[in-house]
């Protein structure tokens, strides 16, 4: 069995009200003949009242090319992970030599080496530390680090895992880009980063938590690789997403939570915390449809959501960090941790407290 020890966040470096942004947006859509107005209110309906960014807006009166995109995803990236390690270890009392593995996460910008490289050396880590840089997993990607270094501290239970999910979604603004999802995604994505620490039953840290990972359960949907992904456009990405995203997360999250209960051999009773990835108010209203919760249900998530907007990979590890802080749970509760993404894909863990 393994553990989560603790989640750390980012220092990222532009706070934002929803309100400015909206506002923003409105007078560089307006006036080029696109429909805005019909579309500006999902500012307003996104449930978010903050989003933080890695640039001022100016940044992006310059044209900015695939190369401009890419330096910026580097170099904050390495910041973004550092102050996110940092953060992680000191909520634990850990130091760099607590962990042997890193799983690094992103789908907002590509470097090689890898950004995972370049923390060993920035930090000055083991050079015997092993590297396993994710990339494309989207929103799904931080429950899916959780379930990687869950299988690697089982088969390595002296062992450590720092997960580690960088996003700088505000690469991908296109302001050439008049469509609806384009006006969307600058509705709800921002940029942000997490790290968890995840120890085997024979590490030093295991007894500091009482977060047990016991199983994880994957799902990709045949005929879905249209629902969400990136576009590879002139200068970088562009975001695509599906309206009927709400439908698939109302259709498809309860049979698989039931499929994951049940090779558990526990009952939708049994579910006594939810850390849903929060992907917009019409994602977890599904989700509360799905699971036959009432309105308003999954306070961690749409606390993150209202804060910080879709950070893609790190949100659901925000949702974990408050559902940690809170403290809200008994010995012996069960509860999952659930995220969607690109596949279109489903990731769901089981723990216990």
């Amino acid at each position: 069995m393994s553990r989560v020890i603790s989640v750390g966040t980012a220092e990222v470096p532009y706070l934002f009200s929803q309100k400015d942004i909206k506002e923003y947006v409105y007078k560089l859509f307006s006036g080029n003949g696109h429909m805005i107005d019909r579309i500006i209110g999902v500012f307003d309906n996104s449930g978010i009242e903050y989003r933080h960014f890695a640039h001022l807006p100016e940044w992006f009166d310059k044209p900015r090319g695939f190369i401009d995109r890419s330096d910026s995803f580097l170099r904050n990236s390495i910041a973004l992970s550092k102050s996110a390690i940092s953060d992680c270890l000191e909520e634990c009392g850990g130091d760099y030599s607590d962990f042997d593995h890193i799983i690094f996460i992103s789908s907002t910008g590509v470097t090689t080496p890898t950004v995972d490289a370049h923390l060993l050396n920035e930090l000055k880590l083991d050079r015997h530390m092993k590297r396993t840089p994710l990339w494309g997993l989207g929103c799904v990607g931080g429950a899916t680090g959780l379930s990687r270094a869950l299988e690697y501290t089982s088969a390595h239970p002296e062992s450590a895992v720092m997960v580690v999910c960088v996003e700088l979604c505000s690469l991908a603004f296109q302001k050439e880009d008049y469509s609806k999802s384009n006006i969307v995604s600058l509705a709800l994505f921002s940029d942000g980063a997490a790290a968890c620490l995840v120890a085997g039953s024979a590490h030093k840290l295991y007894t500091q938590s009482d977060i047990n990972l016991l199983g994880s359960h994957t799902t990709t949907y045949n005929d879905s690789l249209d629902v969400m992904g990136w576009e590879i456009v002139e200068n970088g990405f562009k975001a695509i997403f599906s309206k009927d995203i709400p439908t698939i997360v109302k259709d498809k999250v309860s049979p698989n939570v039931l499929e994951i209960l049940e090779a558990h051999e526990l009952s939708p009773d049994d579910l006594k915390h939810f850390i849903l990835h929060p992907g917009g108010p019409k994602v977890l209203k599904a989700y509360e449809e799905s699971l036959g919760r009432a309105e308003g249900a999954f306070v961690d998530s749409r606390k993150v959501l209202r804060e910080h907007g879709n950070m893609s990979s790190p949100t659901v590890l925000y949702v974990l960090k408050e559902f940690l802080k809170k403290g809200d749970y008994n010995t012996g509760d069960y509860g999952i941790v659930s995220a969607l993404g690109p596949g279109f894909t489903s990731e769901l863990l089981m723990i216990r407290t």
